[in-house]
């Protein structure tokens, strides 16, 4: 907004009011210590030395008293405070320097800093018109005293010249204050708008989804947003992270950021916490070209990261994917067809083995590229909020009355209102995979089928999952580590792709398909759903 000049509104530091309001006092105590201890009584109230005396005891007295309102700036910011202040100034002033020797004391220059004091904390025509009171205070005095004691004497020009000074003064003084209030204006509105900045980029920090940690040469972390907080699990009690602590509060991030002052051109590689199965990424930075004093550290969920080359994977591989398997089917529809024919032309029945091998190994074949198929048509999923509870009722409702002997689906939720992102259609089809594998392997293990489904909210990151838990013989260590590659199966009639389709429809809608030890026995199966309102765009896919 401009700013316009006006009479009433004059700008003052608190620094300057105290400043002048101190000089009064210290001036009016010279006045009286002088005249009271004799070194100044040769100059000083010699003419009138009860008028001299009056006037620096009332003077000294009214300073004191004004004191107190002059510490406060809103004081001179009252135009006929002001004014009235200055005017007792003047005619303090005149009175001591009428009580001495009147022009010739010098006691009337001391008006020159009265009018100085004006210009700089009046503005427009105030600070004229007291550099005006104080020429005609002090011509007034002139002539009073050529009155009495130089009678006919008509030399006005010491007086002229001190109210021409006053005047070159007032002037001045006005321009330089008119400047300094500008510039003033100017370094508040720069300050002002550098604050709004600062508020800015720490507001765009703290909710950034990308951690941000600023460390110095000691290690002691200087900013930290909330990002990176929760990313390092510092929500959790008993890993407290906040500003001013060492790093090495995080031994991985430590041990990481070492790695790259030793050897910064290396690639980083994803790290995991203590307590945490999720892969976090960190990359680092110098902020400041050629010194190492603070070092820039951006933290990012392995999963986001993975997320994004999951889509530019699924985009390519599904096309070729898609190309192979539809080649594959032609030609192994020709096959299967040619097997029924022998059958039915085989009526002495010679070929019923090899026939039946044929059927059996085309129908395997035929599922293998029906589920390469499902892979390569996979397109970008319509992800919405789902109320799991209830969703997975629904399922389970779904799931008995579509099997003729299905068994029994337990549901555990530790919250009646708990949401995920995820494509509604997908969740199905993982769970349909993961509750099939579940109920024929704890058959196999316990001669029950049976399946608990146990949905839980993680305490530190608030994130939720979903257990998928059975009472089978569970799955050996060398098996765990290739559960989810693709065609890796330990059973004979499968495919191997059922995990590893579900594991790639849990990374498209940006969760993970993990497996877990039952400590109880069996397998559980874990979908760990990402926050809900935290999800990378997706690509498009061609």
């Amino acid at each position: 907004m401009p700013v316009t000049e006006s009479s009433t509104a004059p700008p003052s530091s608190d620094q300057s009011v105290r400043s002048y309001a101190v000089y009064r006092v210290i001036l009016a105590l010279l006045l009286v210590g002088l005249y009271w201890s004799g070194w100044g009584q040769a100059a000083f109230g010699i003419r009138y030395p009860t008028l001299y005396l009056s006037c620096s005891l009332g003077y000294l007295v009214v300073s004191l008293i004004s004191l107190v309102p002059f510490k406060k700036v809103d004081y001179l910011l009252n135009a006929p405070a002001l004014f009235a202040t200055l005017l007792i100034d003047i005619l303090a002033i005149t009175l001591v320097t009428h009580a001495s020797e009147g022009i010739d004391s010098g006691l009337g220059l001391l008006l020159i800093t009265v009018v100085a004091a004006g210009s700089i904390f009046a503005r427009g025509q105030l600070a004229l018109l007291i550099a005006a009171m104080a020429s005609i205070a002090i011509m007034v005095e002139h002539a009073i005293s050529l009155f009495e004691f130089e009678p006919g004497s008509t030399n006005f020009t010491p007086a002229g010249i001190l109210g021409i000074l006053l005047f070159v003064t007032a002037l001045i003084f006005r321009s330089l204050a008119s400047r300094a209030r500008n510039a003033q204006e100017i370094a508040r509105t720069k300050t002002n708008q550098a604050e709004q900045l600062e508020e800015l980029n720490e507001a765009i920090i703290r909710r950034m989804h990308t951690g941000i940690i600023v460390v110095s040469r000691a290690n002691r972390i200087q900013l930290i947003n909330n990002a990176a907080i929760r990313l390092l699990g510092g929500q959790k009690l008993g890993r407290p992270i906040n500003v001013g602590q060492t790093l090495r509060v995080v031994q991985p991030l430590m041990k990481q950021l070492d790695r790259w002052r030793q050897y910064p051109w290396m690639r980083q590689e994803p790290f995991l916490l203590e307590d945490s199965d999720h892969e976090l990424q960190a990359n680092f930075a110098e902020l400041e070209s050629g010194h190492r004093d603070q070092t820039l550290i951006f933290l990012e969920d392995h999963r986001a990261i993975v997320q994004h080359a999951q889509q530019l994977k699924l985009s390519s591989l599904g096309r070729l994917t898609g190309s192979i398997a539809h080649e594959i089917r032609n030609p192994l529809g020709a096959i299967s067809h040619a097997s029924q024919l022998l059958e039915e032309s085989d009526t002495e029945n010679r070929f019923s083995k090899l026939t039946g091998i044929i059927q059996r190994h085309s129908q395997r074949v035929n599922m293998i590229v029906e589920n390469i198929m499902d892979l390569s048509r996979q397109k970008t999923p319509k992800t919405q909020k789902i109320l799991m509870p209830q969703w997975l009722k629904n399922f389970r409702s779904e799931y008995l009355d579509n099997q003729s002997n299905a068994g029994e689906i337990e549901i555990i939720s530790d919250a009646a209102e708990i949401q995920v992102s995820f494509d509604p259609v997908h969740l199905g089809q993982v769970l349909n995979n993961l509750v099939d594998n579940a109920l024929r392997f704890n058959h196999k293990h316990t001669g029950e089928r049976k399946v608990t489904l146990k949905l839980v909210t993680a305490s530190g990151a608030k994130l939720p999952y979903l257990d998928i838990i059975d009472n089978g013989p569970g799955i050996s260590e060398k098996n765990a580590v290739n559960l989810f590659e693709p065609f890796f199966t330990t059973r004979h009639e499968g495919t191997g792709l059922g995990l590893y389709l579900a594991k790639e429809l849990c990374e498209l809608n940006s969760s993970t398909l993990s497996y877990h030890k039952n400590p109880e026995g069996g397998a559980i199966f874990r979908i760990e759903f990402t926050h809900p309102d935290r999800l990378l765009p997706r690509m498009k896919q061609q």
